[in-house]
C-alpha cells in the first residue's frame, strides 16, 4: 500500500514579500556565501515574464557578494541593456539562447564554482551518490568540447543545443550551469548540484568506491525533494540573508 505523499502541516514564515528582482539579488548573495562563484566571475539570469524576452541579468563589475536589487539590469534577447545603471558580461550571450529555446529555464546560474570547476577540468559529472542529488536524474549533461567564450548569439545557440535539457550542466574546462523554474528551485538545485561535485570529488581523492542511487529510486526522491525542499530551503537562506544584511533588497 502507497503511503499519501508528504505535505507539510505549516512552513516556517520569511516575514517579507519580495518582488522579482529582489528575490534575484538575494539569489546572488545566497550563492556566494556557499562559494558557489569565482571572485567576480558569472552571471544569473530571470526571464521577465511579461510577454518579452527581456530578462534581469547580473551587473558587471559587481560581485555576487555586494549585488542588490536595484543593480540588476533589464536585457533584452539580443544581450542589449535597456533597463539598469551598469553594464553585464558580453558573455551574456550564454544565457540569452537558453532563454530563448527553453520554457522551463525561467531562471539560469553560470559561474565556476571551485568543485565544478575541478571535474570540468577532468571532462566529468558529479554523480548521484546522495538521496538529494537525485532531484538530477536524467537532467545531468556534460558539454565535452570547448568552443572558447560564449560572445554572440551563433555561439549561444550552439551551447543551448549542446545542453539539451539538462538542468544540471558540466563545460567542459569551463564551470557549469544550474537551471531551474523558479529561484526557489534555481537555489536549491545549485546548492545540491555544488555538494555533488564537493562529494565527488572528494571521493576521487579519497581513491574509495562510491555507491550511485539506483534508478528504481530516483524518481521518488526527485519527486519528493522538488515538492516540499524548495520553499523549505529557500526560506531558511533568505531568513538567514535578511538577518545578516536587509540591504540586499534596496
Amino acid at each position: 500500500m502507497e503511503s499519501e505523499p508528504f505535505a507539510p502541516r505549516a512552513m516556517p514564515p520569511t516575514g517579507v514579500v519580495l518582488d522579482e528582482r529582489q528575490k534575484l539579488a538575494c539569489l546572488h548573495r545566497i550563492l556566494a556565501g556557499i562559494g558557489f562563484n569565482e571572485n567576480m566571475a558569472g552571471h544569473i539570469t530571470m526571464a521577465v515574464g511579461d510577454g518579452t524576452d527581456d530578462m534581469w541579468a547580473s551587473p558587471w563589475g559587481l560581485w555576487w557578494d555586494e549585488v542588490t536589487a536595484s543593480d540588476l539590469c533589464r536585457v533584452d534577447a539580443d544581450g542589449n541593456v535597456v533597463e539598469g545603471r551598469w553594464g553585464v558580461s558580453p558573455a551574456i550571450f550564454l544565457h540569452t539562447e537558453l532563454h530563448r529555446s527553453r520554457p522551463d529555464a525561467r531562471v539560469v546560474v553560470h559561474n565556476h564554482p571551485y568543485h565544478a570547476t575541478l571535474l570540468a577540468t577532468m571532462g566529468l559529472l558529479p554523480e548521484i551518490t546522495h538521496q538529494a542529488a537525485c532531484m538530477f536524474d536524467g537532467g545531468l549533461r556534460l558539454v565535452d568540447e570547448y568552443q572558447g567564450q560564449v560572445l554572440d548569439a551563433d555561439a549561444g545557440t550552439w551551447l543551448a543545443d549542446a545542453v539539451g535539457d539538462a538542468i544540471g550542466i558540466i563545460l567542459l574546462s569551463h564551470g557549469c550551469i544550474v537551471i531551474g523554474e523558479s529561484t526557489e528551485e534555481a537555489a536549491y538545485r545549485s546548492v545540491t548540484f555544488d555538494r555533488m561535485c564537493r562529494i565527488t570529488a572528494d571521493a576521487l581523492v579519497a581513491h574509495r568506491p562510491t555507491f550511485e542511487i539506483a534508478p528504481e529510486h530516483r524518481k521518488g526522491l526527485r519527486d519528493a525533494f522538488r515538492t516540499h525542499a524548495l520553499d523549505a530551503y529557500w526560506n531558511g537562506a533568505l531568513r538567514t540573508l535578511l538577518a545578516q544584511d536587509p540591504t540586499v533588497l534596496r
